[in-house]
């Protein structure tokens, strides 16, 4: 596992509702599900990525953050990670 998810994980409190924008091959969203949370879902913009989180039994939805974040009502998760996405955000 990252480093740097090991990192997020203390920073989030158990039984939390979380969000992973850019989720990859969703090793984050797993390791959250096993140790946090079981209301998690990844956000992915990658058919492929999402195809094998799905695979894996991981709640991921296909889509781009940029554009797909308002199918989301307003306070439907405690925290919002954004570990490896920011970066990529035009607006």
């Amino acid at each position: 596992m990252k480093k740097e998810y090991k990192i997020i994980s203390e920073l989030i409190e158990k039984k939390s509702r979380i969000l992973d924008v850019g989720c990859g091959d969703g090793e984050l969203i797993k390791y959250l599900l096993e140790n946090k949370t079981e209301d998690i879902r990844g956000l992915e913009i990658s058919k492929k990525s999402v195809q094998n989180c799905l695979s894996k039994g991981l709640p991921v939805i296909e889509g781009n953050a940029e554009n797909d974040l308002s199918q989301f009502p307003n306070n439907s998760f405690d925290y919002v990670v954004l570990s490896q996405t920011l970066q990529a955000f035009f607006d």
